[in-house]
């Protein structure tokens, strides 16, 4: 009995709040397009008067009712909705809920025709969410670049405020030059109307944050005034709290506490001021609730006089079944679905912990594969070479040159699987230094000649003479593309020519993009395979399976891809292939490069490497005698150390001028028996020597704390290892003198 009386309260506590719903949401219903469009902004403007719990009722009854309306119109009406829920819940620290809301508000939007404000407004939302609730800067990022690099059709004042917006973004990501190229475009913008009062306001704060950032206080100190004469002026108080806050914390770091404390007057103030504007909007808004409770009030009184009792008596009871129906069902329902959910939840959990543990293995066989096919070849690469240089007798030379050959050609495949595997992780990213361009080309061209001679072709260079020299990014990633294409072209060519074409630069301040084209008259691809040459593992001819593993232009096409580009094909079978993509480079204005060359040209070479004493430190037998004799070519003088501890105990009783440090040894390994020698000697350098290519054994020794001066990946070319001795000696003798 007890229940069924529990179950009678609740139905008519049901009944009662629908009633009044219906009700409270007849004044709505009533409403135009334009008039619903006005609520949902003055909703939007007053959303700190209104209060949280009526700012949700009122759009989740506009978004009920806008199905009345043709489609766009509907459309809009729920994206710019559902777009104000995001803005409620963010204000409320519930970015989950905002972040679903949001997406909600760009899947309406996106059926729209036009509406590019409120397009960007959701995209900006979107950011923030990411930067400020998630700390995913780099998500932000490509949120605002993408709707900045497809807003090709906004008018100024859009295209300003969006790169208003991507430069804030850009300061907290700490991309601080190009976060203030986009604050003096915007600067000089909106500085010309006085109608783009906020975001001049908003420009001037963040030049500030930029200039603190900086220490450039004085600099910092004069924005964060202007935007603050900006706020007052406009009487926009609550932005002149926050200018006036980030004014006083600087003041207060610079030691200037009197001029800190006459601002933080100035914020007081304009607290009290903005919450007595508050308050007046809240009572007038109040006023305006009891003027529609009163007519909401008539309305119902004349409704119910324009019922009989016995109608709406029969339509109470008649809604009572219905819901009380209603509920069982959606309860066994519930139920139901609850079950079955909880099942999903721990399979996709267990899913989820394995795939977890799979990418765990996957990363550990890929560094041990590294380690264990590069340590080997580091041997066979090395006496393979030591061997060419001591026999010369044509027979034994020949065959010795073929196992050369073999290694290095088996090395070349295993770095491109390892290649493709560090990209797919993402473990990839530019390096931005300055180069010679032309000298790159130069070198490239050069260095294939040979190879393009064995098959009877001709390589040419066209540069285009327009072409900056001196150019910013990262040469090495570079040439990795070229160097594949160029094989490539050469492989499938005979008595033919190669073109590799650098032309139809294009200058924009400080920014060249140029188009790259390696074109050859070899025997072309079909057009059923373009499109699938790119993928991995995949040749244009199934007869293709002994000229390589397939990667190297999925190789190109993934670097090509992190450089900005897009890598497109033309090819006729028959009459050769073009390979062409255009990528943007910043401008080096200062010649940086020209001058690292000559610093390079001045170095002064080692005299009497016989001088020196170098120490080994090597577990593996065969690296010892490569390594050793290696050295024995230059005339160093060198002792072995079979692993760590063994180092140490030499290196505190002998006197050495350079250590090589292999990292994975037993007993004791490199890592920490170099840690261990910097504790009593901080001054010998110490190169590390790895077969590991994982960005978390690169970033490890390259942590200062770690004590290596330099590192090198195994195998290594001669020359290369020669200049990193003879360079870290250098610098120890400088520190010495």
């Amino acid at each position: 009995m007890k229940s069924i009386k529990i179950t009678k309260h609740f139905i008519c506590f049901l009944c009662l709040n629908l009633f009044f719903s219906i009700l409270y949401a007849n004044q709505y219903e009533e409403m135009s397009f334009s008039e619903l469009e006005c609520t949902i902004i003055h909703t939007e403007e007053h959303l700190n008067s209104i209060g949280r719990a009526n700012s949700v009722m009122i759009i989740e009854q506009i978004i009920d009712i806008s199905s009345k309306f043709n489609t766009q119109q509907e459309y809009y009406l729920k994206g710019y909705s559902y777009n104000i829920l995001g803005k409620i819940h963010f204000l409320n620290e519930e970015y989950k809920k905002a972040l679903k809301e949001y997406k909600i508000a760009e899947l309406f939007i996106k059926e729209l025709d036009g509406h590019s404000e409120l397009i960007i407004d959701v995209n900006n939302n979107i950011a923030l969410v990411y930067l400020e609730g998630f700390n995913k800067p780099a998500r932000a990022l490509k949120r605002i670049k993408h709707i900045y690099e497809d807003s090709k059709n906004l008018n100024n004042f859009y295209k300003h405020s969006l790169e208003l917006n991507l430069a804030n973004i850009y300061l907290k990501t700490r991309n601080y030059r190009k976060a203030y190229r986009l604050l003096n475009k915007c600067q000089k913008y909106f500085s010309q109307d006085s109608e783009h009062t906020s975001e001049l306001l908003i420009t001037y704060v963040s030049f500030g944050e930029y200039y603190k950032i900086h220490n450039n206080y004085n600099s910092a100190i004069r924005h964060f005034e202007e935007a603050a004469s900006i706020a007052e002026k406009n009487k926009m108080f609550r932005q002149a709290m926050t200018i006036y806050k980030k004014y006083e914390e600087l003041l207060v770091k610079i030691g200037r506490q009197d001029r800190a404390y006459a601002i933080l007057k100035k914020y007081t103030k304009h607290h009290e001021t903005a919450l007595e504007t508050e308050k007046l909007e809240t009572n007038q808004f109040k006023e305006k609730l009891v003027v529609s409770n009163k007519n909401n009030s008539i309305q119902t009184q004349k409704a119910k006089q324009s019922q009989t009792v016995s109608i709406f008596t029969l339509s109470l009871l008649l809604l009572c079944l219905i819901l009380f129906c209603f509920f069982i069902y959606n309860h066994r329902k519930t139920k139901v679905l609850g079950e079955s959910l909880a099942i999903k939840n721990k399979e996709l959990k267990i899913s989820k912990e394995k795939s977890d543990r799979l990418a765990a293995v996957k990363t550990k066989f890929i560094s041990t594969v590294s380690h264990e096919l590069r340590t080997p070849l580091y041997g066979v690469v090395g006496l393979s070479s030591i061997l060419m240089e001591r026999i010369k007798d044509e027979e034994n030379h020949k065959f010795i040159k073929l196992m050369k050959f073999s290694a290095d050609h088996l090395l070349n495949l295993i770095n491109d699987v390892l290649q493709v595997t560090k990209m797919e992780s993402y473990e990839i990213s530019l390096d931005k230094a300055p180069y010679n361009i032309r000298n790159l080309a130069d070198d490239i061209k050069n260095s294939f000649e040979y190879q393009a001679d064995k098959n009877g072709n001709t390589l040419h260079l066209n540069f285009d003479a327009s072409i900056p020299n001196s150019l910013i990014g990262d040469q090495v990633r570079l040439s990795q593309i070229f160097i594949n294409l160029i094989s490539n072209a050469n492989k499938f060519t005979k008595n033919g020519n190669i073109w590799l074409n650098f032309i139809n630069p294009i200058t924009i301040e400080n920014k060249v993009k140029i188009t790259f084209e390696i074109k050859d008259d070899g025997r072309g691809i079909p057009l059923d395979k373009q499109e699938l040459i790119f993928d991995k593992f995949s040749q244009a001819d199934s007869k293709d399976h002994t000229t390589g593993t397939g990667l190297g232009l999925n190789i190109v096409k993934k670097l090509v891809n992190l450089h900005g580009g897009d890598i497109q094909i033309e090819s006729v079978p028959g009459e050769g292939s073009n390979f062409y993509f255009t990528i943007s480079f910043e401008i080096d204005a200062s010649n940086k490069e020209n001058n690292q060359t000559s610093n390079v040209k001045d170095c002064i070479p080692l005299i009497n490497e016989e001088e020196y004493t170098i120490l080994i430190v090597e577990d593996n037998k065969i690296n010892q005698i490569v390594t050793q004799n290696v050295l024995k070519t230059k005339g160093y003088k060198s002792q072995i150390a079979d692993d760590g501890i063994l180092a140490i105990e030499m290196v505190k009783n002998n006197t050495y001028d350079l250590i090589l440090m292999d990292l994975n040894m037993p007993n004791m390994g490199g890592m920490e028996a170099t840690k261990i020698i910097r504790e009593f000697n901080t001054n010998i350098p110490i190169i590390a020597l790895t077969a590991s290519d994982t960005q978390e054994t690169v970033q490890s020794i390259l942590n200062p704390t770690s004590g290596f001066s330099d590192f090198m990946r195994k195998p290594y070319k001669n020359q290369e290892f020669f200049n990193k001795i003879e360079a870290n000696l250098n610098i120890a003798m400088s520190k010495a003198s």
